[in-house]
């Protein structure tokens, strides 16, 4: 089974504007610590020797480290690069995952990640995730002001990168949003199971006027079709698609670990 997510993937959610490829930057910067950092030669001699400007060297020989490379190591430190499958790290991140799909947002210029929490148990569920993944959580306002979320307690962006690099969207999310991380697919039927127990605890309500549950959603076709497709899989009832709506069997809750939501 492949670890996720990997070094090259959270790197690619980086801007170097002196690098079209992330990882180069990357590269650079270990070549310099490796063979160069205690050396006794000066920046200008070593610039030469590494085809790079001067001034890029003279930051690293003040401590400074590109953007990517801080990430990487942040990542690395919290255990949140190449996970097992199995591991409760990765539940955690695929959870958060599906949490931005269904019930919160990753910021397009800061890469935070925020998250409603419709009921009590999502709450309890997503603080425990941060804890699981080192980062701790914290209550603030959304950018309207009027709506409280859950957001990580410290190296948010970083977390909410390694997100992206696993298929979160970042930013705008309806009609941008065609289908759900590719992962998914790849992976045991217990990653689908906890993404499709999160999406449905944040999105569906109950019809209590009849035995169903229902989805709703302002998103393209094919992004609810990938939807349907997962519930199939997961819950083992019949699933149906209507216009811009996800309907349900009540006994499929069940089967991913919910009981009916009174909501």
């Amino acid at each position: 089974m492949e670890r996720l997510p990997s070094v090259e993937d959270l790197a690619g959610t980086y801007n170097t504007p002196a690098y079209a490829n992330p990882m180069d930057a990357v590269e650079d910067y270990r070549q310099y610590q490796r063979e160069w950092a205690t050396t006794t030669l000066g920046s200008h001699a070593i610039s030469t020797r590494m085809e790079l400007p001067r001034g890029r060297i003279r930051s690293w020989e003040d401590g400074s480290r590109p953007d990517v490379v801080n990430g990487i190591e942040t990542a690395r430190e919290h255990g949140w690069l190449e996970c097992e499958a199995d591991s409760d790290t990765f539940a955690a991140l695929n959870r958060l995952v599906a949490g931005v799909f269904s019930g919160g947002s990753i910021s397009a210029s800061t890469f935070e990640p925020s998250y409603s929490a419709p009921d009590d148990r999502v709450d309890g569920q997503l603080r425990a995730d941060l804890d699981t993944l080192g980062v701790g959580s914290r209550i603030a306002l959304s950018n309207s002001g009027n709506v409280e979320e859950i957001r990580p307690e410290s190296d948010a962006s970083v977390l909410g990168r390694v997100l992206v690099a696993l298929g979160a969207p970042a930013g705008e999310k309806a009609g941008v949003v065609e289908r759900l991380p590719s992962y998914l697919y790849r992976h045991a039927d217990s990653t689908q199971r906890e993404f499709a127990r999160v999406y449905v605890a944040n999105r569906a309500t109950d019809r209590r006027d009849r035995n169903f549950m229902q989805i709703r959603e302002e998103r393209s076709d094919r992004y609810l079709d990938s939807v349907a497709v997962l519930l199939r899989s997961t819950m083992d009832v019949e699933v149906w698609r209507g216009d811009r709506t996800i309907r349900f069997r009540k006994a499929g809750m069940e089967a991913i670990g919910l009981v009916c939501l009174q909501r």
